[in-house]
C-alpha cells in the first residue's frame, strides 16, 4: 500500500547531494510538480478506493466503468476506454470481471451489429446508488482542506493544466 509519508522522506534524510558535473538546475523531486501531483493523485485515489474496495470488492477500473455506465448507459467498450483514459486491455479485463459478477450486461447494437453496448444490471445499479453518495461524501471531506473559492480556483487550474498537457501530447 502506498504511503503519503514518502513525499516527506526528503526532510528526514536531509539535503540532497548533487554531482558537481551537472550543468543544469538540479532536480529536487519533492518540489517537482509531476512528482507531487502523482503523490497527491495516489493519496486521493486510495481515499476514494476505500469506499468501493471493501464491501463491494471493486477494482479501480471496475469502479470507473460502474460510475460511467451509471451516468450514461449503453456505451461501447471503446467509448469507455476513451472516457476513462485506461488501456483497452484494462477495460476488457474489468468488463469481463463485472460481467461474471453480474454487474453489467451486453447487448448488440441495433444499428450496427458489430458493436455491443454495455448497461448496468439491477445489481450494478443498486451498487452504483449506494456508492455515489459515499464517494461524494469522501470528495467533500477531502475538499474541506480548501475554501469554496480555492475549490473553484483548483477546478479552473486543473482544467487549464489538463488542456496544456493534452496539447503537449500532440
Amino acid at each position: 500500500m502506498f504511503h503519503f509519508k514518502a513525499f516527506y522522506a526528503y526532510q528526514f534524510f536531509g539535503v540532497l547531494k548533487v554531482q558537481k558535473t551537472v550543468k543544469h538546475k538540479p532536480l529536487i523531486l519533492n518540489k517537482f510538480f509531476p512528482y507531487r501531483f502523482s503523490i497527491l493523485q495516489q493519496a486521493i485515489s486510495e481515499n476514494i478506493a476505500s469506499v468501493y474496495t471493501g464491501e463491494f470488492d471493486l477494482s479501480r477500473h471496475e469502479w470507473r466503468i460502474l460510475a460511467i455506465l451509471g451516468e450514461q448507459s449503453g456505451l461501447s467498450a471503446k467509448q469507455i476506454t476513451l472516457l476513462t483514459s485506461l488501456e483497452k486491455m484494462q477495460i476488457s479485463r474489468a468488463i469481463n470481471s463485472m460481467r461474471s459478477n453480474e454487474l453489467i450486461k451486453e447487448t448488440v447494437n441495433i444499428k450496427d451489429k458489430r458493436f455491443t453496448q454495455l448497461y448496468l444490471t439491477d445489481k450494478g445499479q443498486k451498487i452504483y446508488q449506494i456508492l455515489v453518495p459515499r464517494v461524494l461524501n469522501k470528495e467533500k471531506e477531502l475538499l474541506t482542506a480548501l475554501s469554496k473559492d480555492e475549490q473553484k480556483k483548483l477546478n479552473q487550474l486543473l482544467d487549464k493544466l489538463h488542456q496544456k498537457a493534452t496539447l503537449l501530447l500532440e
